[in-house]
């Protein structure tokens, strides 16, 4: 009986090829040849990993323009906002194609802070049941957002089809975000009471002077959940997915613990972490010649006379650029 295949192929060798005409060399050739004709269908077809990649990564990054509705240094409903983090110098993201349950996507801090589809969103009215606090207010009369409102996040319909609001749940053995194991913060499909969250003030001695005043711009605020009374909070906690390293998305409430005092406000500041920035334009090199005005946010306190009833934490963020994590230095 004559064999098919030489002693080095039946032992694994892989060095021959068809062309030497050893061994199985016809099955070789028409193997390859199948090869081939696979790698060709699926390039016409658009099938490839490196297009399916290069296809996900130019439709979530695809870029998007910030024009405020009214250029009046508020934040309106409907406007296109990027938020940004003070303690990572980045702004929120989320990824369609990272899954986390069947009506639930993945959402990070990320350094790239040019604005495009993956890292603006959208600012919508809440319009369904509230809690007591909202009989006190009637916001009814303008589109401005104010402080102790209902408000939602939603994506862009440039990266999503259909509605994705941002969400979060309390924090079980199941459910919990991924590297420091807090509240999970996610974009889900839907719209209900979990994903209605609240602007608040940032320095807690005026918080509640400054209810139903208006947001203003690259101002910081806090954001609360109002199912779970937990602010919206990110770290340099690195998260690593398809785009490279960027930070974890959480829910926790950062701030000192100290003994108080009846009928003394002392409470303290909230931590970087819980520190937000609407952003609803990116300043243009014009715009940083001329100077421009300030924004209402620059004297935004309950204190007359421009942001001298303003601690110096609330007029805007410290430090410079984003800080990229993959730099090695970082």
């Amino acid at each position: 009986m004559e064999f098919l295949y030489t002693r080095q192929q039946m032992e694994g060798f892989k060095g021959y090829q068809s062309k030497v005409k050893i061994g199985n060399w016809s099955e070789d050739l028409e193997f390859e040849a199948a090869k081939l004709k696979g790698y060709l269908l699926k390039k016409e077809r658009g099938q490839l990993k490196c297009t399916q990649a290069e296809e996900r990564f130019a439709h979530a990054l695809a870029p998007m323009a910030l024009r405020p509705r009214v250029n009046d240094g508020y934040v309106h409903f409907g406007d296109g906002v990027m938020l940004f983090n003070q303690a990572t110098d980045g702004c929120l993201a989320c990824d369609p194609q990272e899954p986390l349950s069947d009506e639930a996507f993945a959402t990070t801090s990320t350094w790239y802070t040019e604005p495009c589809a993956r890292n603006t969103f959208e600012i919508a009215r809440y319009e369904g049941r509230g809690d007591k606090k909202d009989a006190m207010f009637d916001f009814s009369g303008d589109d401005i957002v104010h402080f102790g409102q209902k408000i939602q996040i939603k994506c862009r319909s440039q990266l999503v089809g259909g509605q994705a609001c941002l969400t979060s749940n309390p924090r079980t053995p199941t459910s919990f975000s991924r590297y420091s194991r807090n509240q999970e913060v996610v974009m889900v499909r839907r719209a209900d009471w979990s994903t209605v969250w609240e602007v608040q003030y940032l320095d807690p001695q005026f918080k509640m002077e400054m209810e139903g005043q208006p947001v203003p711009t690259n101002a910081p605020v806090a954001l609360i959940h109002c199912g779970t009374h937990q602010h919206l909070a990110s770290d340099v906690v690195k998260y690593r997915n398809d785009f490279g390293t960027e930070y974890e998305m959480f829910c926790k409430t950062f701030s000192a613990v100290m003994k108080g005092q009846l009928g003394i406000r002392e409470s303290a500041m909230l931590g970087d972490c819980n520190r937000w920035c609407f952003v609803t334009s990116i300043p243009t090199d014009e715009d940083n010649a001329g100077g421009g005005a300030s924004p209402p946010g620059g004297g935004g306190g309950p204190s007359s006379g421009g942001g001298g009833g303003q601690p110096e934490e609330q007029r805007g963020f410290s430090g410079g650029g984003p800080n990229d994590p993959n730099d090695e230095g970082y």
